[in-house]
Formats: C-alpha cells, structure tokens, sequence
C-alpha cells in the first residue's frame, strides 16, 4: 500500500517507520522547525536514513495519515483569546482539502487534552480519527492510538549500536524505580510533586531516583540501574516513559489510576504496585515491547482498525 504521512511534530515518525516495516510504500512529509537544535537535527537524520531523498510520490496514494496536536492547538487559542488562529485555520484548511480528496484518510491527534476535539473532519465520510488520549468510549467519534515515541529513542535504536545505548547484563539495580522527566512545570501545577511524595509515603522502603535536567546519557542510565521506570502522567496519561523502558528492557510502574487504555498484552510489565512485576529480565521485556508498544506494533494497531473506504468512492487496490 502506498501510504502518505503529513506530520507537523514529529509525533507520527514512529508510526511512519512501523509502516515502513511492515513493507509499505511510504513518504513522510515532515515539517521542520524554524530553528536548527538537536532535537531538529535527529529527527532529519533519521527520516533521511529510513524514508531517503527518493520517496514515492503522494499522487495516488492509497491512503493519507495526518498527524497534529489538534486538541491542543484548539486549546491555546481559547486560553489565549484567539491568538493565532488564522495560521491554525489556515493549516486546517490545508489539512481538510487534502483529507476530502483522498480515498482514505486517517488523522491522528497526538495532543495531550483529550477535553478538546477539531470537529472539522467530522463531516467528512472517508475520514477516520483516532487520538493518543482516547477513553475509548463507543460514543466517541475518536477511537484510542495509545503509542507515543521520543524522538532520542527513536534515534539511538534505528541509527546506533545497540551496545552503545542498552546493557543486557550486569545491570546494577541500584534504585527500586527511577522517575525522568520535567516536575516543576507550571501546567502540572504540582500534581507530580504531591504523587512522588504520596509514593515514598505508601511505599517507604523503596528507593527512588528523580531526574529532572540532566543529559539523555544519565537518563539512559538511571532506567537501566532501577528495578522499574516510575510513569506518572502529566497533562496526558500517554507519555515518553513508556516508550523509554520498555524499549530499554525496563518495567514500568504506573501506581495510579488510568482512564486511557493501553495496548493489551504489557500486563506483566506494567503494573500498578511493584510487587505484582511478573517479567523483569531486559530481553523479555524488550520481547512484549516489540510485540505490543514498538512502532510495528502501533503501525499493525491502525492498519487493524483501518475500515474499507465508505461506499460511493473507490479505493485503490492495496499493495503491500
């Protein structure tokens, strides 16, 4: 099948890889930060690396996926007073005239408030929508896309040695959970904070580990010393963490209640107390990530919830 990625963030890279993967044709139509950093950098190298300068062309494809932070966008405009809605609605109508001439389309929200939804491909009948903070709720037009990866994971396992990110042996279990990422964040308003110390109260003996600044080195390494990578969800339920230990052989310990569904199948290395870790040994675990959370997994996700092209236009022949 021939398959078209227009992707505003970056969210959607992994996803166009696992297509790729699976032997799609696909191009990936990335748009570039205005500034050069490194995080620019990585993402450029590796759609260079994986899709190259000679990508098929998007005439003819057999189905168009758009990739946007659509709730999001919507929100800081209302929390903003409209500011920056006409590039939002420019971009929109670029993204709704593109979706209404092709024969099948797929949008994906990747925003992290599931309180907001652009309603625009709604009217459209070739169109189906899914959503990274999905409930999963029958009533809701957007159906679940649990998956979410880090552009420096993605970047260490498709363009460098394993040997030179992930320790298989010898892992020193230094620390019962480590926690990554940013606490004191004003949009948090300090529910990361109160959930760390409510941990060390209900579980006292464990020994924790917070990095909030330090090098993606020292984050590699913390999640490979600790017996279970600490997930606690920020605006969104689905964060980077996921991706981070699963894909380095970690287990991840989520000790609060989720509303957002994730894949099946991790039941036994994510878990809601310590206690209950069934599989903790790197290679099993990396076994059930590429199985149920890497970018083939979240690729095979959607092409199993792919419908047939709604009656009265003609799908191209699919070609794998």
């Amino acid at each position: 099948m021939r398959i078209e990625v227009v992707d505003s963030e970056g969210h959607g890279l992994g996803t166009a890889i696992g297509l790729l993967e699976l032997g799609h044709e696909v191009r990936y139509v990335a748009t570039q930060p205005s500034a050069e950093d490194s995080m620019a950098s990585m993402r450029r190298e590796l759609v260079d690396h994986m899709f190259g300068s000679a990508s098929p062309s998007a005439d003819g494809a057999d189905l168009l996926i758009l990739v946007d932070v659509f709730g999001d966008r919507l929100y800081h405009q209302h929390a903003a007073g409209g500011a920056g809605a006409e590039d939002y609605r420019e971009r929109l109508q670029r993204y709704r005239q593109r979706a209404a001439a092709a024969e099948r389309t797929l949008v994906l929200d990747m925003s992290d408030r599931r309180q907001f939804r652009e309603v625009v491909f709604e009217e459209l009948p070739n169109v189906q929508m899914f959503a990274r903070e999905s409930l999963g709720d029958h009533t809701e037009r957007w159906r679940p896309f649990p998956f979410l990866y880090n552009l420096p994971m993605l970047w260490l396992e498709y363009l460098q040695p394993e040997t030179s990110w992930l320790v298989r042996e010898g892992r020193s279990k230094e620390w019962d959970w480590v926690f990554c990422g940013t606490i004191q964040h004003p949009r948090y308003e300090h529910r990361r904070e109160l959930a760390i110390d409510l941990l060390a109260r209900r579980w006292p003996d464990l020994r924790g580990l917070v990095i909030s600044h330090e090098s993606y080195q020292d984050v590699l390494g913390a999640l490979q010393s600790a017996r279970a990578g600490l997930d606690l969800p920020g605006l969104g339920e689905v964060c980077f963490r996921l991706h981070e230990c699963l894909a380095l052989g970690t287990p991840v310990w989520r000790p609060f209640a989720n509303e957002v569904a994730l894949p099946p199948g991790l039941g036994d290395v994510i878990v809601k107390d310590p206690k209950d870790l069934r599989i903790t040994e790197v290679d099993d675990v990396r076994d059930l990530y590429q199985q149920h959370y890497a970018p083939r997994a979240s690729a095979t996700w959607l092409l199993e919830r792919l419908e047939a092209a709604p009656s009265g236009r003609r799908a191209a022949p699919a070609r794998a």
